[in-house]
């Protein structure tokens, strides 16, 4: 997730093709964490210390939060000391410094997953490890990118959310977000605003020209041009390229942006008193992107590395863990409605389906939604390229 000088700024990664991504202004809230100190490059972030083997485990934020990781460290009399980072190429950049050993566990976006594991980073456990799959959703619970083959698996999702369309109600109605070609209609010139991160951009341009499919990052030559020229269509219509979801909604409160391509924005804006805004996946589908925890393989104590990951997989974790000071996520276990208020119900779409009460509507959005990944019949450089003439065109 950098782009070609590979360099990372700030909490939001760098500008143009491969920029770390934004957890919806995660970032601005980093202050608030825990006291930090520093063990050679190694940010601390630890709750009471009783063990004196720590449990080390690398990270986005969120993770080190109180309400997360306080009955962990009690119920196993340990210290679990955490290493956040922003961005994927800065969680293997942070990796790679690092003596081998250094790290027990790993939370990574799913896609970088693959990458861990060429590098045999992680190491793969068995799926009935984690009883808790028995409440996640089932494209959660039986997660392809994660397989490992004969029941194994590299990791397990611990939060998700979607790049669908964030849009103002005053501008834009339900019906017309419900279609990806409606950003490119007259009204929406100039008010477009667009997260800067070639992944979630380019694969859900993939599923507005090619509507559903399952794969939108394996795609021929061919099909990419016609995403680079969808694309190249939706040029006038965007404003500005937000390094993180924070920009974006400003500008969205400003009414200087009506609609994003970026998904969830309302979430924020809801929170903060602003009942116009809503979000949703069109029908041609929209990616997801999905966090999972991962064992590591040079690690010295992966017994408790594992009772980390099982912690992580459990409803009661989930329902913090998604909603904390950082930022506010959704919970693959489906049991976390069971810890959670009917305003948070409410906010995170963990309420009957209108359509289908039988389900949740959060299930409707998954279904609707494909995870995040990585090109697979190109180079990576050639989507960051294309990226990158959408961004300058």
């Amino acid at each position: 997730m950098t782009d070609t000088s590979d360099t990372v700024t700030g909490a939001s990664g760098v500008t143009g093709g491969m920029a770390a991504p934004s957890r919806r202004g995660v970032l601005q809230g980093i202050g608030g964490l825990a006291a930090a100190s520093t063990f050679g490059t190694f940010t601390i972030i630890s709750r009471s210390a009783r063990a004196a083997e720590p449990l080390r485990i690398l990270c986005w934020p969120g993770y080190e939060e109180k309400s997360v990781i306080e009955e962990f460290e009690d119920i196993h009399k340990t210290k679990v000391e955490f290493k956040i980072y922003i961005g994927g190429e800065q969680m293997l950049q942070f990796y790679a410094q690092t003596p081998p050993g250094t790290f027990d566990a790993i939370i990574s976006d799913a896609e970088y997953v693959q990458k861990l594991v060429a590098q045999k980073a992680v190491e793969a456990f068995p799926s009935a490890a984690i009883p808790e799959l028995a409440n996640y959703h089932p494209k959660f619970a039986d997660f392809a990118p994660m397989r490992a083959g004969d029941g194994a698996i590299y990791g397990v999702a611990t939060r998700f959310s979607f790049y669908g369309i964030s849009y103002n109600k005053d501008y834009m109605s339900p019906e017309e977000a419900q279609d990806w070609s409606s950003l490119l209609l007259p009204k929406l010139t100039g008010k477009v605003g667009v997260f800067d991160w070639y992944l979630p951009n380019l694969g859900n341009a993939s599923l507005a020209v090619m509507p559903n499919n399952p794969t939108p990052y394996d795609i021929t030559s061919d099909q990419l041009a016609k995403v680079r020229e969808w694309l190249l269509q939706l040029r006038p219509q965007v404003s500005m390229f937000g390094s993180a979801g924070q920009p974006i909604i400003q500008a969205m409160i400003a009414g200087d942006v009506y609609a994003s391509p970026t998904g969830d924005l309302d979430i924020d804006l809801k929170l903060a008193g602003y009942d116009n805004f809503d979000s949703t996946i069109p029908k041609q589908g929209g990616i997801r992107w999905q966090e999972v925890a991962t064992l590591c393989a040079g690690s010295t104590k992966k017994d408790l590395g594992l009772e980390w990951i099982k912690y992580m997989s459990t409803a009661k974790v989930q329902s913090n863990l998604v909603y904390t000071q950082a930022f506010k996520a959704r919970a693959p276990n489906l049991k976390v409605v069971e810890h959670w208020n009917d305003d948070q119900k409410t906010l995170l779409h963990y309420v009957p389906d209108p359509a289908d009460p039988s389900k949740l509507l959060v299930e409707d959005l998954i279904d609707r939604s494909v995870p995040r990944g990585l090109p697979a019949q190109q180079p990576e450089r050639e989507w960051i390229d294309i990226f990158n003439e959408f961004k300058t065109a």
